[in-house]
């Protein structure tokens, strides 16, 4: 019997790799000095840390390794995208994007700025050709996901982003969720976020790549770290932990990818084999390959995993637990609110296996018929 509860929400974080920890530990009490304090050798081993950081990450997303910025974490970075626009521009976005790109929009559209929300196919996906008909001469930035972390959709960037560029457009991308996962074409990125805890690293850091000749306008003021993107002591620890975190990636992403999307796809099979009205959200190719998002007809998520007590699951994005709305991704996509509540995201990482896979379609079953029968009695 494998240790309980058993962990299937790796798109909400995923456990930091050995490796990792191993790897940052030094820069805690050995090598601890402040990076940006290079008059003495504490600073500059701190220093030095963080720009083989720098260059690790660089080159596993294939850019130049002066446009790779450290932030917290995605959420600011998206921040940062989002606070190149000034009033009497244009942005262009979707539904489905994560709330650290849904809610500054909502803000900035109260300070002036335009925003487009473009609108997803049935799987999730944005058509290309609505995104050249929805461009203006005053369109100052494109901002869509690269994979969306509640229904997997893995969205045609490099498409979309050769439309932006042809136009002269900016095309940012949150890539937090794919990251680590499967292959992003970067070629016609200008901004990109992402996050190391997403790709078993360290909570509490993230990053951003921004093209050369690209201004930004910082967020946060003060000291001017990050060639002044980025006002802060860089977290050394978390720099060097995300740095190894990327590499590990690049080394067991094919392999892992691979197996998850066997694991995923034997879920999916048996799930809606063997328990009546479950109904799966977004695509079966094109998909993050861990990702499994299942409705649940008659009944409410929260009640089944508060029954599933062996599992560790969400019915969402993270940011979005506790919210008794329904998710506006699947709503995005036309799936009924009745449906919506019914909603469990299935998140499984490289721990998972086909044990678990069984243990968790047969507590699905029995969990889901008893609770279907007490809602009808």
């Amino acid at each position: 019997m494998p240790e309980l509860p058993i962990y299937m929400d790796h798109h909400a974080t995923t456990p930091v790799d050995p490796r990792v920890v191993e790897a940052m530990l030094p820069y805690f009490s050995e090598d601890f000095g402040n990076p940006a304090s290079l008059t003495h050798e504490h600073g500059r081993r701190a220093s030095n840390a963080v720009e083989e950081a720098r260059f690790s990450i660089a080159r596993f997303f294939g850019v130049q390794l002066n446009e790779v910025y450290f932030t917290a974490g995605a959420t600011e970075s998206n921040n940062i995208a989002l606070n190149l626009l000034a009033p009497g521009d244009h942005l262009i976005t979707s539904a489905m994007e994560h709330k650290s790109i849904v809610v500054p929009a909502k803000r900035l559209e109260k300070h002036g700025i335009a925003v487009t929300l473009l609108t997803p196919d049935r799987e999730g996906f944005l058509d290309p050709d609505e995104l050249k008909r929805v461009l203006r001469p005053n369109t100052k930035l494109v901002s869509v996901e690269a994979a969306n972390g509640e229904i997997g959709t893995l969205q045609p960037i490099a498409e979309l982003g050769a439309i932006c560029r042809e136009r002269g457009v900016l095309f940012h991308s949150d890539v937090t969720q794919a990251a680590g996962k499967v292959p992003i074409d970067m070629t016609n990125v200008d901004l990109a976020a992402f996050s190391a805890h997403k790709l078993y690293g360290p909570k509490g850091v993230g990053g951003m790549i921004v093209r050369r000749g690209i201004r930004i306008e910082p967020v946060m003021l003060g000291g001017g770290q990050e060639k002044g993107a980025r006002s802060g002591t860089v977290n050394v620890p978390g720099a060097v932990g995300m740095a190894m975190a990327f590499r590990v990636r690049g080394e067991e992403m094919a392999a892992e990818s691979e197996w998850l999307t066997k694991l995923r796809n034997e879920l999916w099979d048996r799930v809606v084999a063997e328990v009546p009205d479950a109904f799966v959200n977004g695509p079966r190719d094109r998909r993050l390959p861990g990702n499994l998002n299942i409705s649940f007809d008659r009944v409410e998520s929260d009640s089944v995993m508060m029954a599933m007590r062996h599992f560790s699951l969400s019915s969402g994005s993270a940011c979005s637990s506790g919210e008794r709305s329904a998710s506006p991704v699947l709503t995005a996509i036309g799936v009924p609110e009745s449906l919506a509540y019914g909603s469990i995201r299935f998140g499984l990482g490289r721990s998972n296996t086909k044990e678990h896979v069984a243990l968790l379609v047969d507590d699905l079953k029995r969990n889901i018929g008893r609770l279907r029968e007490i809602s009808a009695a």
